[in-house]
């Protein structure tokens, strides 16, 4: 059974029980209170009735004996002259006054002097209401029987129960109706998660369920958007990837092809072929070039699969000792190469693990080299918290296309220049792991003929808290 229907059922269910008890209660209350007030009418004539007769009686005995004759006839006199339907019985239960109404029955139940009995009769579709007392007058022993029409109570109460049936059945169909309404309100949500759900699983990752109200089921809505929006994300990146592997495989065996095949080519013809000295020698620098980029490939490709597997430990450095070190180291090259470098670094202390560290800042200074720069700059300083270094050039620039996938393994803006100074595009991606490393990324700005700035940032030490370690 579906939700829907379930919670129309219920609701039309506790409609029905409540409405119906309500009319019970109500019609019988009103029963029972239109009851109790016949019966006090009742009760109320039947005491004055007997009264009655009791004052002729004892009138009749002042001037003679009281006899059955006499008690017989004060009744008459009574019933006539009140209007009262009475049977009268002596103590023995023989009828004095003889009633059709009244059945001979009634005096042989057990009764006590001074209380009344009453009981309800039905007879030709009417409902008379039965008092019976017994008393005594001046020794003589009597039971005396009233009867009371009573119909109109039961009449008014049929009359009610209809009324109040035509009512409930009116309010009934309004409360269907807006308990359908309510219904569909409640599970049209419901019914948009499904749907949204069932799409979801399809593969449609882009459909979202509609804000709610601030209920329930509007935060059982916002999780599962929540939800959506996190499987989409972790989608996205295994779609990325996967792409980014089969880019990778791809451009591997693109880079092994290209320089296997001119080593094979060249190897062939220096096998069969007698070439000139002059040939033969450039046939072998053709294959030494080849083989040093194959080297070159591996030596980084281990690198970059060693950063990813091992734990290294970050040690605290001066960054301006640091930068020294990496201007003697690149000094050399700069004046080679006849670009100028400039180091502008500011004093601080970090934790970094210094050789890979190094390997990072020396990638960064060579692909500014290699982009065409004319100057090159290595800056740091101190900003808030943070150490900041950046790596400046003004050279050919990236396109911004290209820039969110610089860091891709085997990647290259230029494959051509690349490949000629022995690139394999796996610096920035080697640099990348290092970053990521020392918990920062490469922040990489370019334009393309204005320069390109690759920027990271350490969190800086605290001199103060390494003064009282060191206390």
């Amino acid at each position: 059974m579906r939700f829907f229907t379930k919670l129309y059922t219920l609701m039309l269910a506790i409609l029905i029980v409540a409405l119906a008890f309500t009319e019970y209660m109500v019609v019988g209350i009103v029963i029972e209170n239109s009851f109790d007030d016949q019966v006090d009418s009742n009760i109320k004539q039947h005491q004055l009735v007997k009264l009655a007769i009791q004052s002729g009686i004892f009138s009749v005995a002042r001037t003679g004996d009281v006899d059955t004759e006499t008690a017989r006839s004060v009744a008459e006199s009574t019933s006539e002259s009140m209007g009262v339907e009475l049977a009268l019985f002596d103590s023995y239960g023989n009828r004095i006054i003889n009633n059709e109404m009244i059945s001979s029955d009634y005096p042989s139940e057990n009764m006590e002097y001074g209380y009344i009995n009453y009981r309800v009769i039905k007879e030709n579709d009417r409902y008379y209401l039965i008092m019976i007392s017994p008393f005594a007058q001046n020794g003589f022993g009597m039971i005396l029987v009233t009867s009371g029409d009573i119909t109109n109570v039961y009449e008014s109460a049929e009359t009610l129960r209809n009324r109040c049936t035509n009512i409930i059945l009116l309010a009934f169909g309004v409360c269907a109706v807006l308990a359908l309404g309510f219904s569909i309100f409640i599970t049209r949500p419901i019914k948009q998660l499904t749907r949204v759900g069932k799409d979801f699983s399809k593969g449609n990752y882009d459909v979202r369920a509609t804000t709610f109200p601030r209920d329930e089921i509007g935060d059982l809505a916002h999780t599962f958007n929540g939800m959506a929006d996190s499987i989409e994300e972790k989608i996205s990146e295994l779609e990325l990837a996967v792409k980014q592997r089969e880019d990778f495989t791809a451009a591997f065996a693109h880079e092994l092809k290209t320089p296997m095949t001119s080593i094979i080519g060249y190897a062939d013809t220096l096998y069969q072929k007698n070439l000139p000295i002059n040939e033969a020698r450039d046939a072998a620098g053709f294959i030494l070039n080849e083989g040093m980029r194959l080297e070159a490939l591996s030596f980084k490709l281990m690198k970059l699969i060693n950063i990813t597997k091992s734990d290294f430990m970050l040690e605290e450095t001066s960054m301006r000792e640091f930068m020294e070190d990496v201007r003697n180291t690149v000094t050399p090259i700069s004046a080679r190469k006849k670009i100028p470098i400039e180091f502008h670094c500011e004093d601080g202390y970090v934790k970094i693990e210094m050789d890979l560290f190094k390997t990072m800042i020396l990638n960064l200074i060579d692909n500014a080299f290699k982009s065409g720069a004319k100057n090159v700059a290595v800056l740091g300083w101190i900003e808030n918290d943070f150490y900041r270094i950046a790596v400046v050039d003004n050279g050919r620039g990236i396109p911004a296309e290209e820039l969110h996938r610089v860091t891709e393994a085997f990647y290259m803006v230029d494959k051509a220049r690349s490949r000629k100074e022995h690139g394999a595009g796996l610096g920035l991606a080697l640099c990348q792991r290092v970053a990521e490393l020392h918990g920062s990324a490469l922040d990489i700005w370019s334009r393309v003929g204005q320069g390109t700035a690759v920027r990271v940032k350490l969190k800086l030490i605290n001199e103060d808290y390494e003064e009282e370690d060191d206390a």
